[in-house]
């Protein structure tokens, strides 16, 4: 009887395309340190899907299970910039009933004819200021980012480009 020794090496988990990653996280304002979000319970699936920013995404590749990482973004890398062509004032009569209230979303159609959503942030004197730009728009953010867990994705979720409740 012959024996062999065999040495096991432990496969490592890290995050790379088509993986759903759990992640826990803190999202402050660069400039003055203002959280903006905490979440400790974020699934999202890896590889450029739109669940997550792109260059957040790109960050956190390669990385494993209960590693911390802090990731600065520029606000062009984030969300953009805000863009003061995406801020509409009008008539009151000119918006759909829901939009009298503050902190509304409505859906609009941009200058450039896209279709986006709005929040409605100002109403005064029979006039409604609506702003179409992402909240964090021309700011510089700032993710301490914990990943919790990391899986394979399912051949759905890959398909729908997105996790799926299992």
């Amino acid at each position: 009887m012959t024996s062999k020794i065999v040495q096991f090496t432990p496969k490592t988990n890290k995050v790379e395309k088509d993986k759903v990653v759990t992640l826990k996280y803190a999202l402050f304002e660069s400039e003055n340190d203002e959280v903006l979000e905490y979440r400790e319970d974020l699934s999202y699936l890896h590889g450029g899907y739109e669940d997550l920013l792109v260059n957040l995404q790109d960050a956190l590749t390669g990385h494993e299970v209960g590693e911390k990482i802090e990731v600065v973004l520029s606000a062009e890398k984030a969300f953009g910039p805000h863009l003061e062509e995406l801020l509409m004032s009008g008539a009151a009569d000119q918006f759909p009933d829901e939009a009298q209230q503050l902190w509304t979303r409505i859906q609009g159609q941009a200058d450039d004819g896209s279709t986006r959503e709005f929040v409605v942030t100002h109403v005064e004197d029979g006039m409604i200021t609506v702003d179409g730009n992402h909240p964090y728009a021309g700011k510089s953010l700032r993710f301490v980012v914990e990943i919790l867990n990391i899986r394979r994705a399912t051949a759905e979720e890959i398909k729908k480009g997105h996790t799926v409740k299992l």
